[in-house]
């Protein structure tokens, strides 16, 4: 089932049951519970959050937790709350078609697949644009860690950009998406809002 996106602008899920569901991934994770338990409570926040609907395309159906940075290349950013974005099961697959297992030491990055800049940063971006029109807290309900951030920094650097989110400047879902924002501006008038052609093709 495929909604209009201006349905959902302005429309918030219940904070303070968004609030919990935060508070019990954390909580979780402070104690050291199972990895299973914890990505469970982290795909039911990040669900919640978007209110139970592919961010990419609006459908309902089929709705699942995807990590925009796969945790096969970074571990640590497994439980990142701005690291979840939630896609139905259509454009979810598109994303897993090429290369999803573990990169190699000091293999560059999408050498084999599976790691897409320009797929990461529309990714960040949706959920930046998202939290905007749904006036979301961008802090307390798409945090990303400074480690996570260092080490986007450690690989495509951009130093000032964290010194921005340290002073206040800008949101860490923002920074995400510019670090890893290569393409025209012509893409985005292009694909923003739409499916996108090559990455999320799906059989008509």
């Amino acid at each position: 089932m495929l909604f209009p996106r201006e349905r959902f602008q302005g429309i918030r899920p219940d904070i303070s049951r968004l609030e919990a569901a935060r508070v019990a991934l954390d909580r979780a994770v402070n104690a050291e519970r199972s990895m299973r338990w914890c990505l469970t409570l982290w795909g039911r926040f990040v669900r919640m959050r978007d209110g139970y609907r592919c961010v990419h395309c609006e459908s309902s159906q089929g709705i699942q937790a995807h990590h925009i940075f796969r945790r096969a290349t970074f571990p640590d950013g497994k439980y990142e709350l701005g690291n979840g974005i939630t896609l139905c099961r259509t454009c979810h697959k598109s994303l897993h078609v090429q290369f999803n297992g573990r990169p190699l030491d000091r293999e560059p990055l999408n050498e084999r697949g599976g790691d897409d800049q320009d797929e990461m940063a529309y990714l960040y971006g949706r959920l930046d644009v998202d939290a905007d029109d749904r006036g979301l807290d961008k802090e307390r309900f798409y945090f990303i860690s400074d480690r996570m951030l260092e080490y986007f920094i450690a690989m495509q650097g951009y130093e000032p950009l964290l010194q921005a989110v340290q002073a206040g400047e800008t949101s860490r879902i923002h920074f995400a998406h510019s670090i890893w924002r290569s393409m025209s501006e012509h893409f985005y008038q292009t694909v923003y809002g739409q499916i996108l052609g090559a990455a999320f093709a799906t059989d008509q």
